[in-house]
């Protein structure tokens, strides 16, 4: 049974839905499907060549006869199974409204191969919902539509532990298995991203009304903008979210108590936030970044001159404190962010003057150096995950603020963002696939998220109000 997770300290709306939340459905159980006895690693040469992309049709998921009252649900599946899929560029995905007026088919001899033959479609991914008892299940098939042998079953899975309640969840685990089973992609579909807005605009408490501000909470979405809900609801101002390599818990800075300081909260266990850093007036902590393994918090800090900044380590329970920049009591070093080994931190630092991004040893501190990333200022650094190997980080030239990485192996930078509007804060996606960043091109700070390398496929993924600080979860379960 899955745990019931709760955020404690954090919004009681946020508590219900997380607690609502589905497991991933039951797939890997499960027997492949067509053809009896088939096994489900026998994957046709066209679909797993990389340097190809196979051009896939996906109508509406058909409805069994116990299951009619599932047709919302079938629409649902099909729609964000078309994103999911579109979303990492491995098939071309032949639009939903093209294929609109193709007969459905239930089984792959009924399919109207001429049909879909004349869109252009090299496979046709057919979906099934059946409810029995009350149980539902929802089986998928990749069908070849142009091969040699056309109605032949590529890769099939059932699904159990779908609901109408989480259509959305459901067609996101079955995209992922389809990248990763057959592009050997992790996908992430089933991820999410947490962010700071005022969208709730509720003043501020603990301050004159007729002068404060809208309180800025921290909210998580689905990856690709959907199902935003509070994760705080403090009336304060809440940002910079960072989330546990395993998923379970969300380091963020908080004003609550008038100074900036980190909690580190639980999404899955009953318990009162944490204060690893111990802020109080004179000691500001902000910026914290969780190691790869997930025991210690990396921090920008106060402490050690209570006027400029540092970067400061610390375990998650408060113990081990350490000041990895202890003499930059003239300069700022903030925004730190781990290498995916766990062994160096980058950080932007202003002691050549400006804001640059500079690389250190994890354990001390030491072998501190200048990354050539461009002559103009740089700021917010993120470290792309294993394998991949570049630094992502805002240039900033005059007015102008974009979205650029660094290639580690080559120290080439590039600029993704094309200087429309400021575009600041990114964040990585944890197949390193995609970058989601903050922009005012459409007015107001909005997310939105390219696709690295080529910064190709901008889509927007919030709309309402101002929106900052985005922070990419993990993959649940990897």
């Amino acid at each position: 049974m899955p745990r019931t997770p709760l955020i404690v300290g954090m919004s009681a709306a946020l508590a219900g839905v997380l607690a609502a939340a589905p497991s991933a459905p039951a797939a890997r159980e499960s027997v492949p499907v067509f053809p009896a006895g088939a096994q489900q690693q026998v994957i046709d040469v066209v679909l797993s060549n990389t340097a190809s992309h196979p051009r896939i049709g996906l109508p509406d998921f058909v409805v069994g006869a116990r299951a009619t009252a599932l047709g919302e649900m079938a629409v649902t599946l099909a729609d964000v199974l078309a994103y999911d899929l579109d979303f990492e560029r491995e098939f071309y995905i032949i639009p939903r409204q093209t294929s609109a007026s193709v007969p459905a088919a239930s089984t792959p001899d009924t399919l109207p191969f001429a049909r879909w033959t004349s869109l252009g479609a090299d496979y046709v991914l057919l979906g099934e919902i059946q409810d029995a008892a009350g149980a539902v299940t929802v089986t998928v098939r990749m069908v070849s539509v142009r091969a040699a042998s056309p109605g032949k079953v590529s890769w099939g899975q059932t699904y159990e532990g779908c609901t109408p309640a989480s259509p959305r969840y459901c067609a996101h685990a079955i995209a992922d298995d389809i990248h990763r089973t057959l592009r050997g992609v992790e996908g992430i579909a089933r991820t999410r991203i947490a962010f700071t807005s005022d969208r709730a605009a509720i003043r501020m408490a603990g301050r004159p009304t007729d002068t404060a501000g809208y309180g800025k909470e921290i909210y998580l979405m689905d990856y690709d903008g959907a199902n935003p809900r509070a994760a705080t609801a403090n009336r304060s101002l809440n940002l910079g979210a960072a989330w546990s390599p395993d998923g379970q818990m969300l380091a963020y800075t908080t004003y609550v108590s008038q100074f900036p300081d980190i909690l580190v909260a639980s999404l899955f266990e009953v318990r009162r936030p944490t204060r690893p850093g111990a802020g109080d007036d004179d000691v500001h902590n902000m910026f914290p970044a969780f190691s790869p393994d997930g025991s210690t918090v990396a921090f920008a800090s106060t402490r050690a001159s209570r006027a400029n900044w540092d970067i400061w380590v610390v375990r998650r329970d408060g113990t081990s404190l350490r000041n990895l920049t202890p003499n930059t009591r003239e300069t700022d070093e903030s925004v730190p962010s781990w290498s995916p080994g766990g062994n160096q931190i980058v950080f932007t630092s202003n002691r050549s003057g400006t804001n640059q991004i500079y690389v250190m040893n994890a354990a001390d501190g030491l072998g501190v150096r200048r990354l050539p990333a461009t002559e103009y200022k740089t700021d917010r650094p993120r470290w792309a995950p294993a394998p991949f190997n570049y630094i992502a980080f805002v240039t900033e030239s005059g007015a102008i603020h974009d979205i650029a990485v660094l290639d580690l192996d080559t120290m080439q930078t590039r600029i993704l963002t094309d200087g429309v509007g400021s575009n600041t804060s990114p964040t990585i996606a944890p197949n390193g696939r995609h970058i989601a960043f903050v922009t005012t091109r459409w007015g107001k700070e909005q997310i939105a998220v390219i696709d690295y390398p080529d910064g190709k496929r901008l889509r927007r993924l919030t709309d309402v109000s101002h929106n900052t600080y985005p922070s990419w979860s993990p993959i649940p379960g990897r």
